[in-house]
């Protein structure tokens, strides 16, 4: 799909990329917080690219 959608990122340049995106768990006291990392330009454009649902 990269190459069919022009992309210039390799499959393993984009690989790299998307497991640059972490879920996060944390507690403190009593209160639990989740969230993901925020994603990069770089990121959204290959979910974009991908036409992949981008992370929530």
């Amino acid at each position: 799909r990269l190459k069919a959608s022009g992309h210039s990122a390799s499959p393993r340049t984009a690989l790299d990329l998307l497991a640059r995106i972490h879920r996060h768990d944390a507690k403190i006291a009593d209160r639990k917080l989740e969230g993901i990392t925020t994603p990069s330009p770089q990121q959204l454009e290959l979910f974009d690219t991908l036409n992949l649902p981008k992370p929530a």
